[in-house]
């Protein structure tokens, strides 16, 4: 489905074009190729590229797949991906040897499906993550440059991804925070507001464009006034709106 010239929506559960796990799943053109941005939760890769197709792309053209986190909606379809198209895998080096090597249940599967978020069949699919990737890392990718910026808070090892497209300033969100200034804190190991409220600023005066969660609505324009929305609350003294109760701010 294509949202801008250079920007495309390839895989999600809420809009119905892939997967019944899937995360957004995001791609990029660029001059030289195509940037894919998460992976969804894996076993339904052939529809993911079926959507490429359709948008006139080639799935053969993926050079890099970015991982904002490891959480099994955004990482699990990884493996398959990078197995049809050989694509280098990027993910926070702070969960790299999880998504490598780690097993279901260190990677928190068996409490995620107690909490009925997976069902009991749900597979934990590792990955050969290529690169290691942390905060400020400037990454070049089909021709284009990627920011990192780690923001923890959803996970500790969430990363978000700016890149200029035209002009634009355009950040790919992850589960960090969606439309609205709704924040992505979840009842999960590793889910926390010290890390929201430590590291949120960093999306502060970025005069972000598009903005692109992992999640929910996206926008094209105007995206930093969601994100400084969710930097304002997250400065009260109160929870802010999460993604588990999703009610919208403005």
């Amino acid at each position: 489905m294509k949202i801008t010239e250079q920007i495309y929506i390839s895989g999600s559960l809420q809009l119905g074009i892939s997967g019944r796990w899937d995360s957004h799943v995001y791609v990029v053109k660029g001059p030289d190729g195509l940037v894919m941005i998460d992976a969804g939760g894996g076993g339904s890769g052939d529809l993911i590229f079926d959507n490429i197709r359709r948008d006139g792309l080639d799935p053969a053209d993926i050079k890099t797949l970015l991982l904002t986190h490891n959480h099994f909606d955004h990482a699990c379809g990884a493996a398959e991906i990078r197995e049809a198209t050989g694509c280098a895998v990027y993910l926070s080096v702070k969960s790299k040897d999880m998504l490598e090597r780690g097993t279901a249940a260190e990677a928190g599967l068996d409490l995620a499906i107690e909490h009925g978020v997976y069902p009991s069949d749900f597979k934990y699919r590792n990955c050969v993550v290529d690169k290691a990737v942390e905060d400020g890392d400037e990454i070049e990718a089909a021709g284009l440059r990627f920011r990192a910026i780690g923001v923890e808070g959803h996970s500790p090892d969430s990363i978000c991804y700016l890149v200029e497209i035209d002009g634009k300033q355009n950040l790919f969100a992850g589960d960090v925070l969606f439309y609205g200034g709704v924040i992505g804190l979840i009842n999960a190991p590793g889910s926390s507001m010290d890390g929201y409220r430590k590291e949120l600023k960093k999306l502060g005066g970025l005069n972000v464009d598009g903005l692109f969660p992992g999640h929910m609505l996206f926008t094209i324009n105007g995206g930093q006034a969601h994100i400084d929305a969710a930097i304002e609350q997250c400065g009260k003294g109160s929870i802010p709106q999460t993604i588990g109760n999703c009610g919208v701010i403005f």
